[in-house]
């Protein structure tokens, strides 16, 4: 697990590649660097980064939301690549890909990824919540309960950095029992305070993706407004975890902290495996 940072910082910029020192950083010594794969992800994070900064301008806001790059599917080269670029937050759904990518890309940096920041973003089975714990710094996805009970059987051990966990929420609207991924706005509360109170998480804040059948801009609306009740409550939990390549600026206008982002900055996924 990595070192976390302040969540409510700015966007960092990330190193300087021309003040990089090549001798002591392993990324620099990646032959594949300056590949045209590179050039392509520096273009396309400069698109997102503009259109952020005109989303912030359209709504007269000046905190900048975090962007998550969301690497699934994409290999560990791409996330060196990236690291390299100056992106420090990556996000991946899947346990087992992000695993194992976590672990290579620890050995690709020579070990030195203190700087790195692991977020789950997809739905997490129970039975996984131990192996999360061995690499993420933030959890985006506690929807349940029984969930919630693995992560605290799993805790880590009392000197490490606590897992920041956020509570994904359904915001349709009504909430039908169709299983999918997030908790009922009614639920919480119960929730906030299981995480709040355990040993080794950390209260981060919400997370939502927009519904499909409605406009992205009314459904981050709800999601700003339970935001500021739940820190009515837990007033550290000011994380809002929404927008996606297709809405980010309805989720800069509503007040969202964090931005995962995959498709605009890393092209189309390739076919699953």
């Amino acid at each position: 697990m990595q070192t976390r940072p302040d969540p409510a910082g700015p966007d960092p910029a990330g190193p300087d590649p021309a003040s990089t020192d090549s001798a002591t950083d392993p990324a620099a010594r990646d032959p594949a660097a300056q590949d045209p794969r590179s050039e392509e992800l520096a273009a396309n994070l400069a698109a997102v980064h503009a259109r952020i900064d005109r989303a912030m301008a359209a709504v007269g806001r000046q905190d900048r939301p975090k962007l998550i790059v969301v690497t699934k599917f994409f290999p560990a080269a791409d996330v060196l690549r990236l690291y390299r670029l100056g992106v420090r937050d990556v996000g991946e759904n899947r346990d087992q890909e992000a695993a194992a990518k976590a672990a290579e890309v620890t050995q690709l940096l020579g070990g030195d990824t203190d700087a790195l920041h692991w977020h789950f973003i997809g739905q997490l089975q129970s039975n996984k919540a131990r192996s999360v714990l061995g690499y993420a710094d933030h959890l985006h996805s506690v929807d349940r309960s029984s969930l919630l009970k693995a992560l605290v059987k799993a805790a880590p051990a009392a000197d490490a950095p606590p897992l920041t966990c956020l509570i994904q929420v359904d915001l349709r609207d009504p909430v039908p029992a169709d299983g999918r991924g997030g908790a009922d706005p009614a639920s919480i509360p119960a929730l906030a305070a299981g995480i709040a109170e355990a040993p080794g998480l950390e209260l981060g804040g919400l997370m939502a993706v927009a519904p499909l059948d409605e406009p992205a801009a009314p459904a981050f609306g709800r999601l700003a407004q339970l935001s500021a009740e739940l820190q009515d409550a837990h007033p550290q939990a000011h994380m809002i975890s929404a927008g996606m390549s297709g809405d980010l600026e309805e989720a800069v206008a509503h007040g969202a902290t964090h931005l995962r982002v995959g498709r605009d900055v890393l092209g189309e996924r390739p076919l699953q495996r």
